[in-house]
């Protein structure tokens, strides 16, 4: 793997490569820890890539539409969110059987963001493809695919994190440039109140991990950085990263204090990318804290 070390405060952290190609948006980083592999897509590519840190081995699927989040599931098949529903991948065949529709009502909206809570529900952010128009909406799919819908009037939905000790849901609007603590399992619109963190000019806040302390740790598209949170909202650690458009982080790893972060390559220049080659990669840093396990869908 191709290493690089980059400065994490005044600590030194080695960058590993995990993706073996430049992708255009990778999204959604999954630990299984059953299969010691991340899983990730690249949206606009249709694909679906897994990662085996035993074996080294990638592998991917390419799918009809495209997909934002993947899973795995109480069976061998995968569940991804594709941009008009959420369906059941066949690692074998590649074939998809629909768990549900979402947002057929507004023929422009995809999937973005996505995360299964911690009775393994899944909750999906969707947002308008143009990314003009506040046609979001947050919504929770049961296994059985019933769906519940949450919230109206998103931006481009992101972070999705549980901090069950605190009773704590975070979402954020990456348009607005804000992420929320929302009441969990008692779940109630806030949104109107103040926001648990606002992001600097020309950093949206992305996906997010949460970590065993009850830290948010959020990627900032345009900011270069994963930026570390309190439950309180104060900024305790922002690692520098070597691509400007970081999209989401997981945790994993053997320990599970590795932090996985995918990245994204689109409409980023020549002379951009010869300056930062790990543009559109996915790479693993080990922090100083273990983070909260991915969830895997209770469905099978």
């Amino acid at each position: 793997m191709e290493r690089d070390e980059v400065m994490v405060g005044r600590i030194q952290n080695i960058t590993k490569q995990i993706s073996k190609q430049r992708h255009l948006l990778a999204e959604g980083p999954f630990w299984s820890e059953s299969e010691q592999s991340l899983y990730w897509v690249d949206i606009p590519a249709c694909q679906v890539w897994c990662w085996n840190q035993t074996t080294g081995e990638h592998l991917f699927w390419t799918l009809p539409q495209k997909v934002s989040a993947v899973f795995t599931t109480q069976s061998n098949r995968l569940l991804v969110t594709l941009a008009d529903g959420v369906a059941y991948l066949d690692r074998e065949t590649s074939e998809l059987e629909y768990l549900c529709f979402l947002d057929d009502d507004i023929p422009n909206n995809r999937s973005n963001d996505a995360k299964c809570d911690p009775e393994g529900n899944l909750w999906v952010g969707t947002m308008d493809d143009s990314e003009v128009l506040s046609t979001g909406r947050l919504w929770k799919v049961y296994p059985t695919g019933q769906t519940e819908k949450l919230l109206d009037h998103i931006g481009i939905s992101n972070t999705l994190a549980w901090d069950t000790e605190r009773g704590i849901f975070y979402f954020g609007d990456s348009m607005k440039g804000k992420i929320h603590a929302f009441p969990f399992p008692a779940f109630d619109d806030i949104r109107a109140d103040n926001a648990f963190i606002k992001t600097p000019e020309g950093m949206g806040p992305d996906g997010s991990a949460i970590d065993i302390e009850g830290c948010l740790w959020n990627a900032q598209w345009g900011g270069s950085r994963v930026v570390r949170y309190s439950p309180e909202g104060e900024e305790l650690q922002v690692i520098n990263l070597p691509f400007a458009k970081p999209t989401s982080c997981a945790f994993g790893g053997p320990n599970g204090n590795t932090l996985f972060i995918t990245s994204a390559s689109v409409e980023t220049s020549e002379t951009e990318l010869e300056n930062g080659p790990l543009a559109g990669h996915v790479i693993a840093i080990d922090v100083a804290v273990q983070g909260m396990a991915s969830q895997v869908f209770s469905g099978a």
